[in-house]
This record gives C-alpha cells, structure tokens and sequence, in this order.
C-alpha cells in the first residue's frame, strides 16, 4: 500500500454532539490508521469519549461507526484501516420510544 498523509474527517452524532464540541473537524495522520487508533486520538480532545463507545475493548452494543458509509461491524470492527480521506460518522448507543 502507498504511504499518503492527510486528514480524516469525522462527525459526532446524538448524545456525542451534544457533548463535545466541535462535533465534527479532521483530525491529521502520517499514515494509515486502525478506528481503534483513531478513538484514542479523539480521546486526547474529547475526555471520556472512549468510555462512551468502548467495552472491554470492543464497540458497546448499539455503537454505530461508518467509514465511508460502510458500519464498521460489517469490515473489521476496530482493526478497520482508515486512511487520509476518509471520513467517519460515530453513532452513540441511542434509545427511543
């Protein structure tokens, strides 16, 4: 795989963008990066927001997160490769009525 540097956009959704703001921005990389690193690079600027999404190490249940508009439950959880360009959408466990 070519190394390309560049940024990964990402958007907060529900209770995610209530609480951290800005919801959205890019975050910079050198290289390709798994979602688990990425969670811990938004960790540096959103304290907490691991607890929110993580579970012994995997997604909570309810957790939804596209790369590119693929939910990566269906790729490869969070080992999935983001690179520069790509854009992640995080979904926090919701309830409705």
């Amino acid at each position: 795989m070519e190394k390309r540097e560049g940024n990964i956009k990402f958007k907060l959704f529900g209770t995610l963008r209530l609480n951290y703001r800005p919801s959205e921005g890019e975050i910079f990389i050198a290289e390709p990066i798994t979602l688990a690193q990425l969670l811990k690079e938004l960790a540096k600027k959103y304290a907490g927001i691991q607890e929110k999404l993580l579970e012994e190490e995997k997604l909570r249940p309810g957790v939804v997160i596209l790369v590119n508009g693929k939910n990566v439950l269906h790729l490869q959880g969070l080992n999935t490769e983001i690179e520069p360009g790509d854009t992640v959408v995080i979904f926090p466990p919701g309830a409705g009525g």
